[in-house]
């Protein structure tokens, strides 16, 4: 019983297996991309730069955030509750992670996961995905090979 356990965590050690997390986190040293950044951006300033592409899109619907459901085919408006500071993450040289909640009309929180990366002037965004409706997840993160990939969620349910 003994051996079978030594050899289990010796091949978990060996092929680098990871488990899933709901949010990425800042990368492992020495997993980090070779490009290197012209400036590291703050916490402060990753919340300011995701939260005033929020509000740009916000002012061009009334004061609401639309995004397509990619999942569904539904276009949710909705609008900005929170950052949520804890989880915004640097995940490479130029790219940082930020999670956002937001509030539909009719009360729904959607969880939306956004992507910045540095174009040698400012942050911009360059993806966004939802990743939660009423706490439920659509799929965690898992770290591979120094870099976060989105994975379904344990079990395939929501």
């Amino acid at each position: 019983m003994k051996k079978l356990a030594i050899a289990v965590a010796a091949t978990f050690a060996l092929t680098g297996v990871t488990w899933a997390q709901e949010h990425p986190e800042h990368p492992k040293a020495g997993s980090q991309s070779k490009e290197k950044a012209e400036h590291v951006y703050t916490m402060d300033e990753l919340d300011k730069a995701i939260t005033a592409e929020i509000q740009t899109a916000q002012k061009k619907d009334k004061g609401w955030y639309k995004m397509e459901d990619k999942e569904t085919g539904k276009t949710w408006k909705m609008k900005l509750d929170h950052v949520h500071r804890e989880r915004l993450s640097r995940l490479d040289a130029k790219t940082y992670f930020a999670c956002t909640d937001f509030k539909t009309a009719d009360g729904q929180t959607v969880d939306v996961d956004f992507f910045m990366k540095d174009n040698g002037e400012k942050l911009v965004m360059t993806d966004a995905t939802i990743h939660k409706i009423d706490g439920k997840p659509r799929y965690n993160w898992k770290e591979k090979d120094g870099y976060w990939e989105r994975v379904p969620v344990e079990g395939g349910t929501r």
